[in-house]
């Protein structure tokens, strides 16, 4: 393994990077096997396998509440029958393709700048036993594939937003990664984003109808029980009350009264956040912080606020939080060792006890509280590490533009606004 990472990335490569890939196989194994020995894993799998009929006739699945994806999602879920095996062992090999080529991207891109930090290598190495099977019985990996895209090609702004755009024709969420961009790269990266985006909706056009389908379940879609928002039900029960919930739109939602208005709360909240660090970006407040660190913050603001955060979410954590932790300059140290737990924690409430929590086990509510609360805490710490008055600001002083590629110097200065400026 060493010797096939060697000839990947060049002789000059650190014995590290062979540890890595290996740690990456070892957990593979093990979250494969995993997949089989718990079977409700691959229930998610066993639906997709019969929206493929449709999607063979060039048509979305409309008429299944549970279709809540963009037309790209359909690429994803046919890309597996190419392996010509049985759907489920197709689909985890897909996936895994897929996380392999993550992980090649990340140690490609730490061997191109050896000083900097292999915590994100080591993090993705063992993702699998942080986030645990459920990668593999998902296809969350692949919009989070691209994500690590617009992080690791954030000094190639057209790059960075084909790879937005790419994400975003199959789970939407990764556009929100374009407020990670430096404000010099940002008109590019939307240019690159916009006409990717148009390139790809009209070829999916082209193949399938009704592409817009799914934005009518997804705006239908109430309080999942495992979201943030549902947390107060949950700790109801631990008093003697009963949290009603129900199947709906492919998960389990809480059927109370408030949900709505608590779940339309959170929604704006969210919109109200990420337009700040839209704000932020846009006044040039943010080029002193690390792509990764805001991409990270955007993602948790994202899960943080919404109404479902399936265990599935913690892919895409995990994967921007790799790719942040290559960085020296990363300030989420700390908040990664709390998503890491929460990952972890997470599994307990799926796959291995999904009814406890809505029949309100107390030790699962418990794993949920903890769960939602480093949620939330790690939300807040990585919000503050990017806030503008808690860094110095940075102002580029060369940029030599090659094609798409760009390298840029940067030097730092003390801003009038931090509070170090002052010291």
């Amino acid at each position: 393994m060493q010797q096939f990472i060697r000839r990947l990335v060049g002789p000059a490569t650190p014995p590290s990077h062979g540890r890595v890939a290996t740690a990456w196989v070892l957990t593979r194994i093990f979250a494969v096997a995993c997949i089989w020995l718990t079977p409700r894993l691959l229930d998610d799998v066993d639906i997709y396998r019969g929206w493929l009929p449709y999607l063979h006739w060039g048509q979305f699945p409309v008429s299944d509440a549970k279709w809540q994806y963009p037309p790209g999602a359909a690429a994803a879920l046919l890309a597996p029958e190419g392996l010509h095996l049985n759907y489920s062992v197709a689909f985890a090999v897909t996936c895994l393709i897929v996380d392999a080529a993550v992980m090649t991207a990340l140690i490609l891109a730490h061997a191109r700048r050896p000083a900097e930090s292999r915590a994100g290598l080591w993090l993705w190495a063992v993702a699998a036993v942080v986030v645990g099977p459920i990668m593999y019985t998902r296809f969350d990996i692949v919009p989070a594939a691209f994500a690590v895209g617009v992080v690791l090609l954030a000094t190639r702004p057209a790059l960075a937003g084909a790879s937005a755009a790419l994400g975003f024709v199959v789970k939407v969420w990764p556009v929100a990664l374009l407020l990670a961009l430096p404000r010099p790269s940002t008109r590019r990266a939307a240019v690159a984003f916009v006409a990717t985006t148009a390139v790809s909706l009209a070829l999916m056009s082209l193949r399938f109808s009704d592409s817009l389908s799914f934005l009518g379940n997804q705006r239908a879609r109430g309080l999942q029980v495992e979201s943030t928002g549902a947390l107060p039900y949950e700790l109801w029960t631990l008093v003697g009350g009963r949290m009603h919930s129900g199947l709906e739109y492919g998960s389990y939602q809480v059927l109370m009264a408030g949900a709505q208005l608590l779940g339309t709360v959170l929604t704006l909240t969210g919109l109200a956040l990420l337009a700040l660090i839209a704000w932020w970006r846009l006044r040039g407040r943010l080029e002193s912080v690390s792509p990764g660190d805001v991409a990270v913050t955007v993602v948790l603001v994202t899960v943080a606020t919404s109404r479902v955060y399936s265990p599935q979410y913690n892919t895409w954590i995990i994967a921007v939080l790799a790719a942040a932790l290559l960085s020296r300059r990363t300030r989420l140290r700390r908040v990664a060792v709390i998503l890491a737990g929460v990952s972890l924690i997470t599994q307990l409430v799926y796959p291995w006890f999904p009814y406890d929590l809505m029949d309100g086990n107390p030790p699962i509510v418990a794993v949920q509280c903890l769960r939602i609360i480093g949620l939330v805490v790690a939300t807040v710490l990585a919000f503050r590490a990017i806030w503008p008055s808690n860094h110095a600001a940075i102002a580029p002083v060369a940029v030599v533009s090659d094609g798409d590629a760009q390298e840029e110097s940067w030097t730092y200065y003390q801003d009038s606004r931090s509070p170090s400026a002052s010291r």
